[in-house]
């Protein structure tokens, strides 16, 4: 096989892709679609999902895959930082945007200036993206030394660099868990679970039912929220060690034994509960995004990355006040690793577009002191940005000095990696698991199957030999 090589696609093998992306639901984020305040999230009153009218006809457009920054989106034009920056530019966001809009805009010639929370790794790799680093060159803000190294790195595909961290960075793993459900069930918030065996242990005790047999609780879902994703790192190759695809080579490897176990591993899990029963709880009425479940008193274990703390703490505080968090479950054999991940979200600018530098502009304002402040404490969020993280307070939210100790005794610290087909394994990945849970493959089948869905797309999308 062929190293890599960046395609460009026509307008009907984009759409084609976009078709692909969107049914897989392939936000890579920590966050749920829709925006989320303290009051509203405590009281159940309707949550905005569209920003404020009342930009600019020539407003620059933002288009983001969150809806959770709409409350304060308009506070941002206040700040002083930006309109040092902008001048009398106007920013207008799209929030909540779904990949099909935004691909098919893109398809179509008619892209937003810029975007967040987006397919980064498809887009960058079908050469839709504008190469940035003469606007980083000329940058007083954005400067490489500035930012943890792995979320730098992220927005660069082959060389060029078409992305810049904003907003939602940092780290990526860890395995949040409820104290207060964990002490009712008789366990020992103080040792958690290492290994993957005896994270089961906890959530056969932690899952319970009532007389009629209906679930009430369970202890973890592990393809809930970072269980499932690839984009972020893909957790299961992390923790059971192996690299599920080369950058230099365009390989993957995915029919190993490892990739069987974590299948099989992960489908005992769902064994305890049921695939409905476990699948019926991301289901019902407010536990559809991430964290949902947590926040309910449904689940008591969650694995998360770093803005788990925070988003509970705006979300439901009377829960954030027992949330702790400690490093995911690793296999016997792995036991005492360590696992972590950079890796998140980027500002990136569009060919095409008509206004795409004076966006870069606006993500040097994402990066200043006063809006990552802000950010971090109305939402929880954290920037790559390495001044801004020397001050934060790491005991801000409960777990959350967990996260930031993880970035020194972390054993294993490793960026998310670059494949150009991500969006694609991710729904493969999740179709599979889902006919392991349900009986219909064992772990070994669903690696082999992986492993040639992965290889055939690949290939046909021109990306090997």
């Amino acid at each position: 096989m062929s190293s890599p090589r960046k395609t460009a696609f026509s307008r009907r093998e984009f759409l084609r892709f976009a078709s692909m992306s969107t049914a897989g639901g392939l936000l890579a984020a920590c966050a749920p679609q829709r925006a989320v305040t303290p009051d509203a999230a405590a009281t159940g009153a309707p949550l905005p999902t569209t920003a404020p009218s009342g930009a600019k006809p020539d407003a620059i457009q933002w288009w983001v895959g969150w809806g959770e920054l709409v409350p304060f989106f308009d506070g941002f034009k206040q700040m002083a930082k930006y309109k040092e920056l902008m001048g009398d530019s106007d920013v207008e966001m799209k929030p909540s945007i779904e990949n099909e809009a935004l691909l098919t805009a893109v398809a179509a010639g008619t892209p937003p200036d810029m975007a967040a929370n987006v397919p980064y790794l498809d887009l960058f790799a079908r050469d839709v993206c504008v190469d940035i680093a003469d606007w980083v060159a000329g940058s007083s803000i954005i400067k490489k030394d500035s930012y943890i190294s792995g979320n730098w790195d992220g927005g660069i595909y082959q060389g060029k660099q078409y992305g810049v961290p904003t907003l939602e960075c940092f780290v990526r793993f860890g395995l949040d868990y409820n104290t207060r459900m964990v002490e009712a069930a008789g366990l020992d918030p103080d040792a958690p679970p290492v290994t993957w065996d005896e994270a089961l242990e906890w959530h056969k005790k932690l899952t319970t039912f009532d007389s009629a047999g209906n679930l009430l609780t369970i202890g973890l879902d592990p393809m809930d929220a970072e269980g499932s994703g690839i984009g972020d790192g893909f957790l299961a190759a992390r923790s059971w060690g192996f690299k599920w695809f080369d950058e230099a080579t365009g390989k993957f490897d995915l029919a190993n034994d490892k990739m069987a176990e974590a299948f099989d591993t992960y489908a005992a899990f769902y064994d305890v509960v049921g695939a409905d029963k476990m699948s019926g709880m991301r289901q019902v009425a407010a536990n559809e995004t991430w964290g949902g479940s947590f926040n309910a008193e449904v689940q008591a274990m969650i694995i998360e990355g770093y803005w788990h703390p925070g988003e509970t703490q705006a979300q439901k505080p009377e829960v954030a006040k027992f949330n702790k968090a400690t490093w995911v479950p690793v296999p016997e054999e792995r036991r005492g690793e360590k696992i972590q991940g950079t890796g998140g979200h980027y500002n990136v600018f569009f060919k095409g577009a008509k206004q795409s530098e004076a966006g870069f502009k606006f993500a040097e304002f994402l990066n200043t002191d006063e809006l990552c402040d802000t950010i971090f404490k109305q939402l929880g969020w954290l920037p790559a940005y390495k001044p801004y993280l020397d001050v934060a307070d790491p005991k801000a939210f409960p777990g959350l000095d967990f996260y930031f100790q993880s970035v020194k005794d972390a054993t294993d610290l490793q960026p998310a990696i670059s494949c150009p087909i991500t969006s694609f394994a991710q729904t493969q990945y999740e179709q599979l698991s889902d006919e392991v849970n349900r009986g219909n493959l064992s772990g070994a089948d669903a690696a082999a199957e992986f492993q040639s869905r992965c290889e055939k797309e690949y290939k046909n999308a021109g990306f090997g030999s």
